[in-house]
């Protein structure tokens, strides 16, 4: 009986320190995962390919080893379009620019029909500019690239369109699933399992699926250490 006291007993005290460094910014470099009140905010790279960072905010739980962060709308910068009035007859051009008006080339752009497939695609030149052919199919207009958040809009006759791309790929909507562990007092270790979570009939099954062939892939895990934020004093 003591045995198994002494169990509980730190069983309770992990998870009450697990829970309290739930609070607070996490970080390393410029991957970062805050937690504020119920809310998780969360700019992370590597686990999408190459350096694209992965960004998103939600409320959150704590399943086990797992973290779900349920994203809603992203209140960060997003992009954007802007019509334009027409400049060439039966084309339309669409200019792609970053978020400080610079233009970007080899960014794809594609006109789509209503039941949004494709009709033609290009991609942008030294000028960020592409020039779409207009015929009667054509009733929206696609602009994606990696390592930017992709925006799709309703093509008008007539109007040209200026798109602002705002850097990195932004999850709305969905849920993302880490695998989360605490290495000491003030570092966790997270692994991205999904950013688009299905959790089926049997919740706690379809977790361990996805750690399973995380691990099984040799996927590697990031470790994030918490920052503090200096005391200061009110006069």
């Amino acid at each position: 009986m003591k045995k198994l006291l002494l169990l509980a007993s730190i069983l309770l005290s992990v998870c009450s320190l697990f829970a309290q460094q739930l609070e607070g910014t996490f970080k390393n470099g410029l991957d970062s995962l805050a937690f504020t009140n119920d809310k998780a905010t969360f700019r992370l790279t590597g686990f999408a390919g190459l350096s694209v960072a992965q960004v998103g905010e939600g409320s959150y739980e704590l399943a086990d080893n797992f973290l779900l962060i349920h994203t809603t709308d992203y209140s960060g910068l997003k992009s954007s379009s802007q019509t334009l009035e027409g400049s060439r007859k039966d084309t339309c051009v669409v200019k792609v620019v970053g978020s400080y008006n610079y233009p970007i080339q080899t960014i794809l752009v594609e006109s789509r029909n209503k039941s949004n497939k494709l009709v033609e695609g290009k991609v942008t030149d030294s000028e960020g500019k592409i020039y779409l052919s207009v015929n009667d199919k054509m009733t929206s207009i696609a602009v994606s690239a990696m390592g930017y958040n992709a925006i799709a809009f309703d093509y008008t006759p007539d109007k040209d369109y200026l798109v602002r791309l705002a850097e990195n790929e932004i999850i709305e909507q969905r849920t993302v699933v880490f695998t989360i562990d605490l290495i000491d007092d003030e570092t966790i270790s997270l692994l991205l399992l999904t950013d688009d979570f299905d959790a089926g009939k049997n919740r706690g099954n379809e977790l361990k699926k996805l750690e399973k062939k995380a691990r099984k892939s040799n996927l590697l895990d990031k470790r994030l250490k918490k920052v503090y934020v200096p005391y200061e004093r009110k006069i």
